[in-house]
């Protein structure tokens, strides 16, 4: 008895522990090229690529829409989802996933008329409390479409609705995530 007792104790103590760890690591964020809310601000819909790395740098990794398929899509082509560099020429890239048409079901079909891109400038913090993520989305012709900020909470996997967008900004928490 005094064994379980002392392994129930020994858990309890863990997920105590684990808890004040998380609630200590708070509000944590990877963000590329430290980004500020003031420059996040700065990026309008309409501006270029070329304007947005300009206000923002280079970001972490590009994702197109391209691979978003019909439930019944048996062979549903790759999408692009690639971690940039200095030297990637983000354009050329995107190109290159869009220059086979050849479509494998309808909503790729979609995905590949309209050719979207989008920018993600955060990462993930495993284990912290909240964190931060950003996106800039592209259009076809290499056009801001959307800002978009959310705020995950890390522990449980939720996130917040938008705390920031063309329509949405949650100053309070936009303000707490990109300082």
């Amino acid at each position: 008895m005094k064994t379980l007792a002392k392994i129930f104790l020994s858990i309890v103590g863990l997920i105590l522990l684990l808890l004040l760890g998380v609630k200590i690591l708070g509000v944590r964020a990877d963000i590329a090229n430290d980004i500020t809310g003031n420059k996040i601000k700065q990026v309008k819909k309409g501006m270029t690529l070329e304007q947005v790395v300009a206000i923002l740098g280079r970001p972490y990794s590009i994702n197109s829409l391209n691979g978003l398929h019909d439930i019944s899509c048996r062979n549903s082509k790759s999408r692009l989802e690639m971690d940039i560099n200095n030297q990637t020429n983000i354009k050329e890239e995107v190109e290159k996933i869009y220059s086979d048409t050849s479509y494998c079901c309808e909503g790729n079909k979609e995905d590949l008329q309209n050719k979207f891109v989008t920018l993600t400038y955060t990462r993930p913090i495993k284990l912290s409390n909240h964190y931060p993520m950003l996106w800039v989305h592209l259009d076809s012709t290499y056009k801001v479409s959307n800002v978009y900020a959310k705020q995950y909470d890390g522990l449980l996997g939720l996130d917040d609705p938008s705390i920031y967008s063309d329509s949405v900004i949650d100053e309070k928490k936009f303000n707490n995530c990109f300082k």
